[in-house]
């Protein structure tokens, strides 16, 4: 026997798509560290939490700086091997030396009114080092608030829940 399924209200394919669009909007922003252009698309309160023992930010001023601080520079060296955790306790910027990519899928869509949106994926986000190497960030569900405001998508909240518990500490790009 099946479980039954938790009832939501259908969207249509104008309102799937315009999400979808949004999305291929916002995250080249962030994977370009285009980081002024990506918080664009948050709300001015706009938050983003990752969980299990993780860190909530909110407000674009303080998502800035922490992006800043985090997000490094694909041309620089790689930092070596170090965890998110240590990355941020000594300042490092995690990602210098690296590309990375954000894979969305299975996206649900529950309208909670005409201008607000939750919205539900997996994610994983790939790393590729100058040499080639490819390694991945455990792998996430995501649970976005979506406002509408003047006619455009922002998101209001992002939570970010990993699969790993210990997700923080896993070593960024091993040898």
């Amino acid at each position: 026997m099946h479980a039954p399924q938790r009832s939501t209200r259908r969207v249509d394919a104008q309102l799937y798509v315009e999400v979808l669009q949004f999305y291929a909007r916002q995250m080249p922003l962030l994977e370009e560290r285009r980081l002024e252009e990506f918080l664009e698309t948050m709300t001015e309160d706009g938050s983003i939490e990752h969980v299990p023992n993780g860190w909530r930010i909110e407000g674009r001023n303080a998502l800035l700086t922490e992006m800043r601080a985090r997000r490094g520079d694909p041309d620089r060296p790689l930092v070596g091997e170090m965890s998110a955790r240590q990355a941020r306790a000594d300042e490092v910027a995690y990602y210098d030396g690296i590309v990375y990519r954000y894979w969305f899928d299975r996206m649900r869509i529950e309208p909670q009114s005409d201008d607000v949106l939750r919205v539900g994926y997996q994610a994983m986000v790939s790393m590729t080092d100058a040499a080639g190497k490819v390694s991945f960030e455990p792998t996430t569900t995501v649970q976005d608030v979506l406002v509408r405001q003047d006619g455009e998508w922002y998101t209001r909240s992002r939570r970010v829940t990993h699969d790993s518990p210990n997700w923080a500490d896993k070593i960024h790009n091993p040898s």
